[in-house]
């Protein structure tokens, strides 16, 4: 149960990754939120992430998470299978 946990909090993570990245590359954070200014453009990701990725994508997240933590799960046990 421990390591279901663990792959779960990597897989909530990588699924940020991902929706941040791709979130920058919308056209609306560049419309609305892209100055040209790198300090201001920091501020402005992640304001961007949070008020508008975020609630939008949360269910992605979650989901993408869950099958990631059941994906890393298989893999880890083919690993220690063969080991």
């Amino acid at each position: 149960m421990k390591k279901m946990i663990c792959y779960f909090f990597i897989g909530i993570f990588v699924m940020l990754i991902f929706t941040f990245v791709m979130g920058i590359t919308d056209d609306a954070f560049k419309v609305k939120y892209y100055e040209g200014v790198w300090y201001k453009d920091i501020l402005n990701t992640l304001k961007y992430y949070i008020f508008w990725v975020l609630p939008y994508w949360w269910l992605f997240i979650l989901i993408g998470a869950i099958i990631l933590t059941m994906l890393f799960n298989r893999i880890g046990i083919l690993i220690r299978k063969f080991k």
